[in-house]
């Protein structure tokens, strides 16, 4: 059986270090790897061959700054990438349209359908509803023509991949819901095997933090995530010598939180930069609690990714966010971590300095941690779960 023509479209791609650039360069290299003829649409200027995979640059610059820069290079980017599409797609591909930046699949869909392609939406976000639920609900009049036309694209795709059941069942009441599939993204394949414990314990000396307990936030420091839970705690905690916060990414609030740790004057509080995927690993093994985050009314919007390599560093998860949902069934079901409502610091106080005291159960939430990740978040098992959608569209391009 010949293998259709595989073309995502996602802003950013291989060497970019944005999430959906390592989710996509994941599962592209691992499907050109079985077989599968694999092209790339993406932003930059240099286009070629790359572990097998076909880039075609778009020509516009991957790194917005400003929200009006920000704006102006996603339309420029939707340009380039219909014209792209336009050469590229025919009779039997199998498009695959990403959510980076937002709204790309409303653009691009009637564009991949008129050239014979089949469509599958891959969706990390769901706008414009991000947009309502931050600005308010006066703004979802003015976005209602663009949520149409997602709507219309939804409807029209031969499939939906989302990330969580609150993700699917929000995009099921706006198209087939037999065509709405779920596939969490998957841990980085650099966490597949486990920091070694000499490195760990050199990221922790070269933090300064080596006899500490380290509470850490690894990622993406974005709107949708809920920081002042934290802060209130690390205020609780702030003569707890023993005890020691860590930010370490970068993102929209990063400005607005280093702002507020100043002005509280929070010296247990650190901020260091992205660390890259090599060394991913070892960064998040170096702390002994891991933060995931999320404000509840985004709860079936996004999910937050970073979750994954949280549990495949081996490491217990403390979550704030909504209680009721998948994440907080899966730290139970797990026993890998515990839930706290936005706005409780002081239950996440006094769990923090339990298993801070605890040394014993925190080392068995960890080993729980990275039996879910096995069981849950494996690239292996997210590649099959592809291919096995694909398959299935392939063989609606032939009926």
């Amino acid at each position: 059986m010949t293998l259709p023509r595989l073309i995502f479209v996602n802003r950013v791609y291989w060497p970019s270090t944005a999430a959906t650039a390592q989710l996509l360069t994941d599962l592209a290299e691992n499907l050109s790897a079985r077989g599968w003829p694999v092209h790339i649409i993406c932003a930059g200027k240099e286009s070629g061959l790359h572990q097998g995979v076909m880039i075609h640059r778009a020509g516009s610059d991957d790194q917005p700054s400003s929200l009006l820069s920000r704006a102006r290079r996603y339309d420029a980017f939707r340009c380039c990438a219909k014209q792209q599409l336009t050469t590229l797609a025919g009779p039997d591909d199998i498009v695959v349209l990403m959510t980076d930046p937002p709204l790309l699949g409303a653009h691009l869909t009637d564009i991949a359908l008129s050239r014979g392609a089949r469509v599958i939406h891959w969706i990390q976000d769901i706008y414009p509803e991000i947009v309502t639920a931050h600005l308010g609900r006066l703004t979802a009049l003015l976005l209602w023509p663009w949520r149409s036309r997602r709507d219309v694209a939804w409807q029209t795709a031969h499939g939906c991949v989302t990330l969580s059941a609150s993700m699917a069942a929000t995009v099921g009441c706006r198209a087939p819901a037999s065509a709405v599939a779920i596939i969490p993204n998957w841990a980085p394949r650099e966490l597949q095997l486990p920091a070694l414990p000499e490195a760990i314990a050199a990221y922790r000396e070269n933090w300064g933090l080596a006899d500490k307990c380290i509470i850490a936030y690894s990622g993406n420091l974005g709107r949708v995530h809920e920081f002042k839970t934290i802060l209130a705690a690390a205020e609780r905690l702030k003569n707890q010598r023993a005890i020691a916060f860590l930010f370490i990414g970068a993102g929209a609030r990063f400005d607005e939180l280093r702002s507020a740790v100043a002005s509280r004057q929070l010296q247990n509080i650190n901020f260091l930069p992205p660390v890259s995927r090599e060394n991913l690993a070892v960064a998040l093994a170096a702390a002994d609690i891991q933060l995931v985050t999320l404000n509840p009314v985004f709860a079936n919007l996004v999910y937050p990714s970073k979750l994954a390599g949280t549990l495949a560093a081996g490491r217990p998860v403390l979550f704030v966010g909504p209680p009721q949902g998948e994440i907080t069934q899966l730290l139970t079901t797990e026993e890998c971590g515990r839930t706290v409502q936005p706005g409780d610091d002081e239950s996440l106080t006094e769990i923090i300095t339990q298993w801070q005291l605890d040394r014993p159960h925190r080392h068995q939430l960890g080993l729980n941690a990275r039996a879910a990740y096995t069981k849950h978040f494996t690239l292996t098992h997210a590649v099959e779960r592809w291919v096995d959608i694909l398959h299935r569209v392939a063989a609606t391009v032939k009926s």
